[in-house]
This record gives structure tokens, C-alpha cells and sequence, in this order.
């Protein structure tokens, strides 16, 4: 009696029929030995005494056909994890398309800036692991793990505990179309919280819960090819106008200022005209590698039309944004531009318009208007230069008074 799972099976741990097979003797203190024996089936004594935790699993195999996006998928499972296995923090790890690497896309337990935390914001040992063995994980924390060159780095996972403040963990990978994308990390203040037993039902779990985190990443691809612009690689300006909706409401919450740039490259029509349209197409993605160069990875920077691009800048001051414009001005104008062949060289200038919420404008439609007449400004008023709303609010206060 056994309730299996369509998961895959790992060839050198378990044979078709989830019977372990037998593993080499891992060295003391390697890593290995954390690693939890698990089957695609559950025990009939499981079964019997951990039937509530069993339901939970039978939902989310019901959840998924519904459509989600990814980081509602994640804390989903963070949510229904707290139904099976008790935790005081949690970590997921997952594959972030945008940096193209693995990050901390959730956590549980920490404080609400845990996750721009460098401690936090990347993978971690835990997360490593996971990938390296593809299985659960349950690590103690005061443990002698001695250098192995079986996985690098595993003298960081007494300090990860440790910053936790956890005396046992339990990690186990989450997988998309067979490979493991990331980690689900719980970690608990009690010694010895965490069973067998546990890993195994998380496992089973996991191995659901893949047919719902495929479907959720194929989407969320969907959505980042269509929210980027095919010729700079930057941003459209559909994903700015809902990067903007989202950071009004965070400014709201928080009571903080952001910033808004609206940029434009100067004299850019007399460059198509004299050099073609293809090497503008080239001159638009090099200045889009100048704009995004150094840029936090809060920022967004999208390309709003033809040759404007917008930045967000969260949680920046006037001053702040006028030294992030001067420093892309200044970039730009140092930079060698290449109209068709390495002896055709221009030199180009960009103009910048700023406005700030909610000094300048206190909704969406006025701040993109405000950045845009200080653009305007800029513009009329020779180009190669960045204006501010307020200074230009100050000029015509002062010539109607």
C-alpha cells in the first residue's frame, strides 16, 4: 500500500520500484551523510499516523491546473510546507530569469528587508547542496564538517545555521522538467525537529508540486519575453507602466520618494537619416548597455519609444537622481559610437528630464508628465544636459511673479 508520485526516481539511489539501492560509504564529514534516503512512496504506517499531513499533499496535486504566477506558486508552498513540518525560518531558493542565476525569492521568519540582505539574497550552501544531491537534506547544526572535496564550501553551513539561529535544518530541492531549480530551506530553533520521516513527505511533496512550478516557469518566461524589448534587450514599456503602478503603492506604503528619468538621445533622427537605420538600431543598444551599466538591481530601466528610455530609481532623493542622470550623461557623451565601420566614429549626447513623487507629482499620469516637460526643458534648452521639475517649476514661478 503506498501512494506514489509521477516524480523521477534517481537511477544511482532507488531502482523503478523506490527500493534503495546500495551507495558507497561517504566519507566523514562529507555532505553525504545529510542526505536523506527517500522513495516516490510513502509507508503504510506513514500513511496511517500522518494522514492529515497526506491531505495536504492530495490539495495541491488538486491546484495544479490553476493559473498562478510563480512568486504566488512559491509562497504557496511555503504555506502548505507549515502544514506538514513545523519551522521558525524559511528560506526558497529558485531560478530568477532576470539575473539568470539562483536567488531568495521568499523567506519566512526574517525581517521584511531580509531578502536585499547579501547574506540572503543569493544562493546559499544549503541551496548548493540540494542541487549537488538532488534529495533532502537534514543537517544538524553543531556538526565538525572538515573540507571534502565533495561539495566546495561546506564549512558556511554551521554559520548559515548559526545566523539563522537554528540548531537543525531541512532543505529540499524543487524541481521543473526534471531539474532542480532551487531549494525549499526550513530551519528550526530545536534540536533534532526534523525526521526522516519529514524529508519524506516534503519530497513527495516537492515531487508534486513540479508539474505546478513547470507550468508557473514556462509563463513566467512567457512574460519576460514579452515585457523585453527585442533590440536593446531593456525593458518595454508595458513592464515599466506596471513597474510604476507597483512602486507608487511600495512610496505609498513606506513613505518614501523615487525617482523617475525620462532620458532621450539628442539629434538621434539626423544619425538615422545619414547612416541608416541599422546603425541606429546599434547605437540604441550600445546606449542601452551605458544605462543599465552599475544600476541596482531595484532600477528599472525601459525602453519607453523610439529613442526614450525611462529609469525608476526607488527609494532616491532629487539629489540622488541628479547624480545618477549626470553620471549617465556624462557616459554617454564619453562614449565612442561606431556609425557603420571602425573609422566612422560619433560622438552622441543624451538629454534628461527628472521628476520625483511625490515632491513634483502625487500620481502615476502627473509624474510621467512632470519628467517629460523637464525632458522637454532640457531639450529646448540646447540638449546634453539633465533638468529637474522642481528647478523648472522654480523658473516659471519666479517669471510669473
Amino acid at each position: 500500500m503506498g501512494i506514489s508520485t509521477s516524480g523521477r526516481l534517481k537511477p544511482r539511489v532507488f531502482n523503478l520500484i523506490g527500493v534503495p539501492l546500495v551507495l558507497s560509504q561517504p566519507a566523514s564529514g562529507s555532505p553525504q551523510l545529510y542526505v536523506a534516503d527517500v522513495s516516490s512512496e510513502l509507508s503504510a504506517e506513514t500513511i496511517r499516523h500522518r494522514s492529515k499531513h497526506i491531505n495536504v499533499i492530495l490539495r495541491l496535486s488538486m491546484l495544479t491546473g490553476l493559473p498562478m504566477r510563480l512568486e504566488a506558486t512559491l509562497n504557496l508552498l511555503c504555506d502548505m510546507t507549515a502544514e506538514i513540518v513545523a519551522y521558525d525560518k524559511a528560506i526558497v531558493c529558485f531560478w530568477d530569469e532576470n539575473q539568470e542565476q539562483m536567488q531568495a525569492r521568499i523567506v519566512r521568519g526574517f525581517a521584511e528587508s531580509a531578502l536585499n540582505s547579501p547574506d540572503l539574497a543569493k544562493t546559499n550552501i544549503l541551496n548548493l547542496w540540494a542541487v549537488k544531491f538532488s534529495r533532502p537534506l537534514l543537517v544538524p547544526r553543531f556538526q565538525a564538517w572538515p573540507r571534502s572535496p565533495v561539495v566546495p564550501f561546506e564549512d558556511q553551513a554551521p554559520d548559515l545555521l548559526r545566523s539563522t539561529g537554528a540548531k537543525c535544518a531541512l532543505a529540499v530541492p524543487l524541481f521543473v522538467t526534471g531539474k532542480v531549480r532551487g531549494s525549499l530551506q526550513l530551519f528550526s530553533s530545536t534540536a533534532n525537529s526534523y525526521s526522516q520521516e519529514d524529508a519524506q513527505l516534503l519530497w513527495v511533496f516537492t515531487l508534486v508540486a513540479e508539474n505546478l512550478l513547470t507550468r508557473e516557469c514556462a509563463g513566467e518566461s512567457l512574460m519576460r519575453f514579452a515585457f523585453t524589448d527585442y533590440l536593446t534587450g531593456l525593458r518595454t514599456r508595458g513592464y515599466f507602466e506596471q513597474q510604476l503602478d507597483l512602486e507608487f503603492k511600495r512610496a505609498e506604503r513606506r513613505r518614501q520618494k523615487f525617482a523617475l528619468l525620462m532620458i532621450d538621445i539628442d539629434h538621434f533622427k539626423n544619425l538615422n537619416d545619414t547612416y541608416g537605420h541599422h546603425v541606429g538600431d546599434q547605437v540604441l543598444r550600445e546606449v542601452a548597455l551605458i544605462l543599465v551599466k552599475d544600476m541596482r538591481e531595484v532600477d528599472t530601466v525601459a525602453r519607453y519609444g523610439g529613442e526614450e528610455f525611462v529609469i525608476i530609481l526607488p527609494e532616491t532623493s532629487e539629489t540622488a537622481a541628479l547624480f545618477v542622470a549626470e553620471r549617465l550623461r556624462r557616459a554617454v557623451e564619453k562614449a565612442k559610437f561606431f556609425a557603420g565601420s571602425p573609422g566612422a566614429i560619433q560622438h552622441l549626447t543624451i538629454s534628461v528630464g527628472l521628476a520625483v513623487y511625490d515632491r513634483d507629482a502625487r500620481f502615476k499620469r502627473d509624474l510621467i508628465e512632470s519628467s517629460d516637460a523637464a525632458l522637454y526643458a532640457a531639450k529646448h534648452e540646447g540638449r546634453n544636459r539633465t533638468v529637474s521639475y522642481s528647478e523648472l517649476a522654480r523658473r516659471e514661478k519666479k517669471r510669473a511673479g
